[in-house]
């Protein structure tokens, strides 16, 4: 994973100029689509790469009716015929526009006109089709809810159709309609890179730091597609969730142009936020009250108002009854998906109710019964133990710790000392063999620099996976950089698991290293970790587990998991940030070299001579975290008070419901198998068919629910998966059935403003 810096000026300045030979020999055997369906309104917004240019907003003039995203006009053209030049110019086997039926006309005059502008040479016509006319439209819409990269199945597959005629076709390139500054240039060098690397399946394109069109598929993929022979078209047995196809994907940065558009705006959920006035949970309080009243109207005096707030009583807006709607089906949806394991989430729903009491954000005025905070896996919310036990500290005993002859010096050293083996017994570690680190990123850098330094050279083999968090990844793929080593990257199973028997034929190569997390972050699956420490250390090779997303949820002891390393973070486990822990192998340590010297690291300083303070407080570089270990380890008596056998429990109850819910609304689309225990750890990623994973959750979070969007800082497993990011809804001990069922709510009412294609 070799770093690549893009300089504009020297990019630009490099960039050989082309002739139509070229451009033909290189894009001839491409068939060129360009998607202009959306009929959004809302303003084209053009971004120069000159600092002191003011961007463009093409928005019609007052008085004038909105334009139709395809038709918005840029310097004197319509954005579709940008499009259309561009693909012209680079000389493409074939220009094919999906169009919505409404506007078609107007697209088949652009097309007309781009063939003027690029003038006459040997171009097959610009076809003009209808979106819904497309063979088989209809069937495909239906066969699949997902969408690969942010283009949807129906959209692949027409695309594959439309290349089906052309005989010398070898790659299909799907182009916005709406991005004017694209150049044949930038079809040029997906084609090259394409070509240049067999076995390709599909360049994706970076613009700036934002992945979107232009995306070049591989037509042979595109067919397998349309004819139903690949894994993408194939549901689990569970038969819901979309397996996690093999893709071999290539990233191409434009990193000098800065392209860009806006995403367009929905006008049904713009005039929807316009009317709204209550929080997803408010809407189901509401009802469920309205269920349990079933004769009252909405605005009878006898409503309860405080699930609205104190008004007059009044009749609903469109938009609140609308939403109130989406609750009763969400509601009655989850009533019938959990029938089978009532009791298991009554318990749960009683458990989280009663740890959300311990929370104080989630009680204050600002957020009680109304926020939804479901993005625990990226933070969880602080635990009042934790702050008092951290303000407890820091007003009545703080002072630097161990050198200190005096009694508050001493009370101090004494309470850091305690809060480590809090620590350490929680995860049934020795003492000192803990080391504090600032997060679990912290802790793999660690690694990396203290071990890995010493022991992987030229030629070594480092092992990962294609689903590590970056954290697991990045300081590792520098290392290999740094030294001249390789690393490999383990693919995933049709449910989303690490692959077995990819693991274990890399480890017949004998690595140095192997990196891998006990629960993916963005996957929510508990891999077999015990079993594959002991196959790489068969193998002959040193174990990092990340456990960052396990160490709140599943029980874990060091010993029996028998790794060299284990890092977690203590922020993801209801304490605070800024603070983390690895833990080190004997075998390890005495491998590793400290990374630095200085206060708090020896015991003992010459002119000649240093001893270093014995184990791993010798990485503990300067005064410690004192104030953050003391909430750590609060935070941690908390889960011990709560059972991580119950903790484990209130995850499985509540993951398998929000499962089930999700799979009750269509168009919502699973990534990875929850079907079996080791997927029931709280942390669920999805798409949603017709949103971006941004507008999902600046949807959600519009209504007070809380969940994740993006790459979840696993950017190739994403690109691997062939999407943009996913949504991730994460849960914690304050997690209840009501937080579920607002979430379920809000998916259930994205589906019917924004049904998708």
């Amino acid at each position: 994973m070799a770093r690549e810096d893009h300089q504009p000026a020297e990019i630009i300045a490099e960039r050989p100029a082309r002739s139509e030979e070229q451009f033909r020999d290189m894009c001839g055997r491409t068939v060129a689509v360009i998607v202009a369906t959306e009929m959004g309104t809302t303003p084209l917004f053009v971004m120069y790469d000159e600092p002191d240019r003011k961007p463009v907003v093409c928005a019609p003039k007052e008085g004038e009716a909105p334009v139709p995203r395809p038709l918005q006009s840029y310097e004197g053209k319509p954005a579709v015929q940008w499009a259309i030049e561009t693909a012209l110019e680079s000389q493409v086997e074939a220009v094919y526009v999906l169009a919505a039926p409404e506007v078609s006309a107007q697209i088949a005059q652009a097309a007309d006109a781009a063939i003027k502008a690029v003038g006459k040479r040997n171009f097959q016509a610009v076809s003009v089709v209808d979106y819904d006319k497309v063979e088989g439209a209809e069937e495909s819409l239906r066969a699949a809810s997902f969408q690969l990269f942010d283009l949807s199945f129906a959209q692949l597959s027409a695309g594959a159709r439309l290349a089906g005629s052309h005989a010398d076709c070898e790659s299909v390139i799907f182009l916005p309609c709406d991005v004017v500054r694209l150049k044949p240039d930038h079809i040029y060098e997906l084609c090259e890179d394409l070509q240049a690397h067999p076995g390709t399946q599909a360049v994706a394109s970076w613009i700036v730091w934002l992945r979107r069109p232009p995306y070049l598929f591989e037509r042979s993929f595109l067919d397998e597609i349309t004819s139903g022979e690949s894994a993408l078209t194939h549901p689990l047995e569970n038969g819901h969730d979309r397996p996690v196809p093999q893709l071999s994907v290539r990233d191409h940065v434009f990193g000098e142009e800065k392209i860009a558009a806006n995403a367009v705006q929905d006008e049904r959920v713009q005039e929807f936020f316009e009317g709204c006035t209550m929080t997803a949970l408010q809407a189901v309080r509401l009802a469920k009250w309205s269920l349990a009243h079933p004769d009252e109207e909405l605005h009878s005096p006898n409503q309860p108002l405080s699930l609205i707030g104190p008004v007059t009583p009044k009749p609903l807006s469109e938009a609140d009854a609308q939403l109130v709607q989406a609750a009763k089906k969400a509601i009655a949806d989850l009533e019938g998906a959990s029938r089978g394991y009532a009791d298991a989430l009554e318990w749960a729903d009683a458990f989280g109710q009663n740890a959300k009491r311990d929370f104080p954000l989630l009680n204050d005025r600002e957020h009680a019964g109304k926020l939804v905070y479901l993005d625990s896996a990226a933070t969880a919310q602080r635990v009042d133990v934790a702050l008092q036990a951290q303000r407890d500290y820091d007003v009545h005993e703080n002072a630097n710790v161990y050198r200190g002859a005096y009694k508050l010096s001493a009370q101090s050293t004494f309470t850091f000392n305690d809060a480590r083996k809090v620590m350490e017994d929680f995860i049934g570690a020795e003492r000192r063999t803990t080391a504090y680190t600032a997060n679990t990123t912290a802790s793999c850098n660690l690694v990396a620099q203290a071990w890995g330094e010493h022991h992987i050279g030229e030629g070594d083999l480092i092992v990962t996976t294609i689903a590590e968090h970056h954290s697991n990844m990045l300081p590792f793929a520098q290392l290999a950089e740094r030294k001249g080593a390789q690393i490999e990257y383990v693919g995933l199973d049709a449910g989303g698991r690490i692959d077995r028997d990819a693991f274990e034929k890399v480890l017949t190569k004998k690595p140095k290293l192997v990196c891998i997390a006990h629960v993916g972050n963005t996957m929510g699956i508990v891999e077999p970790m015990e079993q594959m420490v002991a196959a790489a250390h068969e193998a002959g090779a040193r174990i990092l587990v990340d456990a960052a997303q396990s160490f709140a949820h599943r029980k874990l002891n060091v010993k029996e998991l028998g790794a060299d390393w284990v890092a977690f973070s203590g922020h993801k486990a209801y304490g605070p940030m800024g603070i983390g822990g690895l833990w080190i192998s004997d075998e390890a340590f005495a491998e590793m070299d400290p990374l630095g010297g200085g206060g708090g690291t020896v015991s003992h300083v010459s002119t000649e001579s240093y001893y270093l303070r014995p184990k791993v407080i010798q990485y503990e570089l300067g005064t410690p975290p004192v104030s953050q270990a003391v909430g750590l380890a609060a935070a941690i008596r908390y889960l011990d008070e709560l059972g991580m056998e119950n903790v484990a429990r209130h995850d499985a109850a509540l993951t398998r419901l929000l499962v089930d819910g999700m799979h009750s609304i269509e168009g919502i689309t699973i990534v990875g198998d929850h079907s079996c225990d080791d997927g029931l750890v709280g942390l669920v990623s999805f798409t949603v068919l017709g949103s971006t994973p941004d507008e999902l959750a600046a949807f959600m979070g519009g209504l007070d629910v809380a969940i994740r969007s993006g790459g979840h800082c696993a950017l190739p497993l994403h690109a691997s998966l062939g999407l943009v990011g996913t949504g991730r809804i994460s849960l914690g001990v304050y997690t209840t059935r009501e937080d579920i069922e607002a979430a379920c709510t809000v998916l259930v009412l994205l589906r019917t403003l924004k049904p998708g294609a």
